[in-house]
């Protein structure tokens, strides 16, 4: 009788969820990152959650923490110079009118990368003008702040904090506990939770922590100076390295289930996920951004690979890569790119996403539809199918 029924398409939809609980599946997630200059005003923060609305938008990924700033009322991180006088706050007015229409609200928070202009910032208050100790250096001894001037040129991002030193992790862990505790969002969404490149790690907090359990100092392995090195043979230099590697991987991700667990004794409602680079392999030996095994130890509840390749060869092998690991598809919600491509090309990424087994996706951003609102029209006909 059931399956009479069901083959003429008309027995309840509440009977099937309770016979066979399985078959009515979550609705896939179809999230934006929203830019921190797009909430700066009530006008705007209504306007795209009216946009988000009308689109189908189930998740909305605003970033309110950009270089080091706030835009929502903190007491740790100075308000951002983009927000209006008068205490306006966008975390609060958003919040309620997402959730009204059943949007879910992520607080999107730059972690390490905490300035990018080519001068140092005018408050004094800010975190690299009274933590400058807390910089990130090269394996050269080269703190962040001497390549202020070069910032954005040559690929070079800005100023880092050491992701090695406790003190700098224990203010952006107060940072987010801030947010949890005040907010009511749906989700913690980390960027820039990674190393700078290769050559990074060398803030002094983190080389005495790797010499207080090695006995060998890192910079000395990088450029042949110091007297450690002339102490190692070949052997233990290669053995050294795999140590350094391993532990700045390791600090990165012991950070990253710490702060999972501090959200989870606050609000176990709130998950936790980070925009990571989309090559594990690369993600992991390039950047110690191990987020394969955040993942498998439940210290992150999904993550959004930024899978921007405009090349369907490239958004395609990382796919592949990401799908080698066997971790569950549902944790992983494709990030697709719309600013350095056409609708048709970044379209058709997401069909490849889908025939992949990625049905989460996420798109960056809502400043393209700002720049061409035509632009989402094919990207949004791609979304409905």
């Amino acid at each position: 009788m059931i399956l009479r029924y069901l083959k003429a398409g008309i027995f309840p939809a509440f009977f099937i969820l309770l016979i066979f609980p399985g078959m009515l599946l979550a609705k896939p997630v179809q999230g934006i990152w929203v830019v921190r200059h797009s909430i700066t005003s009530p006008q705007k923060v209504r306007k795209l959650v009216d946009y988000a609305a009308t689109n189908g938008y189930t998740d909305l990924f605003v970033q309110v923490r950009g270089r080091a700033d706030a835009y929502y009322n903190s007491k740790i991180v100075p308000r951002s110079t983009l927000l209006p006088r008068g205490g306006y706050d966008p975390l609060t007015d958003i919040i309620p009118l997402a959730h009204a229409k059943g949007i879910k609200i992520h607080a999107w928070v730059n972690m390490y990368l905490s300035w990018s202009a080519r001068k140092l910032p005018a408050d004094p208050s800010h975190i690299v003008n009274r933590h400058p100790e807390w910089a990130e250096v090269n394996g050269r001894g080269k703190s962040d702040l001497e390549f202020v001037p070069q910032n954005g040129r040559n690929g070079r991002e800005g100023v880092y904090l050491s992701p090695l030193n406790d003190d700098v992790n224990n203010h952006l862990l107060s940072v987010i506990v801030e947010i949890v505790r005040n907010y009511d969002v749906d989700g913690i969404h980390l960027d820039y939770v990674r190393f700078q490149d290769r050559d990074y790690g060398y803030n002094r907090a983190g080389r005495k922590k790797f010499l207080m359990q090695y006995n060998v100092d890192p910079i000395t392995l990088g450029n042949g100076k110091g007297s450690y090195w002339y102490r190692l043979n070949p052997e233990d230099k290669e053995k050294y390295w795999l140590y350094w590697n391993a532990f700045r991987r390791d600090e990165l991700s012991s950070f990253i289930g710490n702060i999972h667990n501090s959200i989870q004794s606050i609000n176990p409602a709130v998950k936790l996920s980070a925009a990571v680079k989309p090559n594990p392999e690369i993600a992991r030996t390039r950047f110690f951004q191990d987020w394969p095994t955040w993942l498998r130890n439940g210290d992150m509840d999904f993550v959004i690979p930024m899978n921007y390749a405009k090349g369907e060869r490239d958004f395609k092998h990382s796919m592949t890569m990401m799908k080698n690991e066997k971790l569950d598809n549902d944790l992983i919600f494709m990030g697709i790119a719309t600013y350095n491509q056409n609708s048709f090309t970044s379209s058709a990424k997401i069909g490849f996403s889908r025939n992949a087994g990625f049905k989460n996706l996420v798109i960056f951003s809502y400043d393209t539809y700002e720049k061409d609102p035509r632009y989402f029209d094919q990207v949004h006909r791609s979304l409905k199918k």
